[in-house]
């Protein structure tokens, strides 16, 4: 419900809409409307705008809350092949709770993770039955909305090195992922579908924050996230590492575990799901970690493998027969399986009811200030005319209407500025290849009718850019300053 209560959680949302808008009037992906991004998510808010014509993202959203959804029904589904019936709701449940546990920008904007998450676990899904050719295809649907959707290769590959059929298995994995992915750069172009989607982003994966300020955003995330899975630390001293243990001590028969653990739990354990679940959770944290950057809406990959992480520790400890503090073991004995995982799918319930409740409250960073330069921009310039937007808010371009002049929606792919990222590399230099020559010819072709400089205080300066120096300098003059940011009309407009 909090989603609903703004016009925008994020900039993505912003980007995001102003590429639909623009992809409605005609413009080509990649050529006229550029991002480091796959295109499935623009084309899906471009089908969206066509209902709704581009008066806010309720229908996003809306499509937001069924694909977390069917994430969740994915993931029981999952879940129950692996453990059975007790395990199906309460999975679900942990993977819709989960995602809420995260501050409001995060958890609540429309953006790439959120429609990545039911192809991840679709992925997984079709592996853990063995149709690797369906899994290939979900594995690109992933790729196609936010490029870590490669990571699932890894549980997927190491899943296929124990079929039956490897050679078979390995190539209808790879026709799955390859197919979509080829029909994509035939249909957008290879060059421009290979360049943006791949290669665009090796300025701004290689600059990330300083130390310090890249371990408190993972852990602050990390720790935000764990809030809805708080209580499996009640579960840890049950697991079955302490019985291991047992076996070098003194006086302790080796075979003491396997005489405590009834014939029906020993005959339960999978090895294969223990792997295959580890390995999820370990390429879903190398995504989240690739560039180091560490945003909290990242952290979304790990809700699907941990809510599942939980499950196997309840089944674990279940197994573990005589493992860990009596009153503790009595406890989840007597409970059983199924009454385990209701209490973990109850506080995470309760997180993410607290989480929600502060999302209710919460603001985007600098709404306030966009909404009141988007009133002056809205006020200066006339429909049809174009706007410059100097700086890292590109929602101003969708919420006043009016058409961007350059297709470099933010500083960020002139200057490679990033929140929070390294700012000795930020200038021209670290900018996307080619993006300089081409900007500058926009501008000479089409100039602005109205400059926003939002880049006051930051280390991409408009005054430090000769090229937009003398471009106002040319025929501007200031008629607005909305708390620091200035806004520049062309005399001739």
């Amino acid at each position: 419900m909090p989603s609903f209560s703004r016009p925008y959680w994020s900039p993505d949302e912003g980007y995001l809409g102003t590429e639909a808008v623009l992809l409605r009037e005609g413009g080509t992906m990649y050529v006229d409307v550029v991002d480091r991004k796959p295109p499935l998510l623009p084309w899906l808010y471009q089908a969206s705008f066509a209902i709704t014509d581009s008066h806010g993202l309720w229908l996003v959203r809306v499509l937001a809350v069924v694909a977390l959804a069917l994430t969740g029904v994915l993931a029981a589904r999952l879940a129950a092949r692996w453990w059975g019936s007790w395990a199906e709701f309460p999975a679900g449940v942990l993977t819709v709770a989960g995602s809420a546990a995260l501050p409001a920008p995060d958890a609540m904007a429309a953006t790439f993770e959120i429609f990545m998450l039911p192809a991840t676990v679709a992925a997984m899904y079709y592996g853990a039955r063995s149709r690797f050719l369906l899994a290939g295809l979900a594995v690109a649907i992933a790729t196609l909305t936010k490029q870590v959707g490669l990571a699932l290769l890894l549980p997927l590959a190491v899943q296929i090195l124990f079929e039956r059929r490897r050679s078979r298995q390995g190539a209808a994995l790879a026709a799955g992922v390859a197919l979509p992915l080829a029909l994509c750069a035939l249909l957008l172009g290879v060059r421009p579908f290979t360049f943006w989607v791949f290669l665009s982003s090796g300025s701004y994966a290689s600059s990330p924050p300083a130390v310090g300020e890249v371990i408190g955003r993972a852990t602050g995330s990390l720790v935000c996230l764990l809030s809805a899975f708080a209580i499996c630390v009640v579960l840890m001293p049950l697991l079955p590492w302490r019985n291991r243990l047992r076996r070098f001590r003194p006086g302790v028969p080796a075979d003491e575990e396997s005489a405590v653990i009834p014939v029906q739990q020993r005959a339960r354990r999978r090895p294969g799901i223990s792997r295959t679940l580890g390995l999820w959770l370990l390429a879903s944290l190398t995504a989240v970690a690739a560039g180091w950057h560490f945003y909290g809406h990242y952290f979304l990959q790990l809700v699907p493998p941990m809510a599942l992480g939980s499950l196997w520790l309840v089944d674990a400890a279940w197994r573990a027969g005589s493992a860990g503090p009596r009153k503790l073991r009595q406890l989840v004995l007597a409970r059983g399986r199924a009454g385990a995982a209701a209490m973990l799918a109850t506080c995470a319930l309760s997180a993410a009811g607290v989480w929600t409740a502060t999302a209710v409250q919460a603001r985007p960073p600098e709404m306030d200030k966009v909404l009141r330069v988007v009133t002056v921009v809205e006020e200066r310039t006339a429909p049809g005319q174009r706007v410059l937007q100097w700086g890292m808010h590109p929602e101003i371009y969708w919420l006043s209407g009016r058409r961007p002049a350059s297709r470099y929606l933010t500083a960020g792919l002139l200057t490679n500025f990033s929140g929070g990222g390294d700012p000795a590399r930020v200038g021209p230099r670290y900018a996307v290849p080619g993006t300089w020559g081409r900007f500058r010819r926009e501008l000479a072709e089409s100039p602005p009718c109205l400059v926003v400089d939002d880049s006051s205080e930051t280390p991409y300066r408009l005054a430090e850019y000769p090229q937009l120096r003398e471009l106002l300098a040319q025929d501007y003059h200031e008629v607005a300053e909305v708390e620091g940011t200035r806004l520049y009309k062309r005399t001739t407009c």
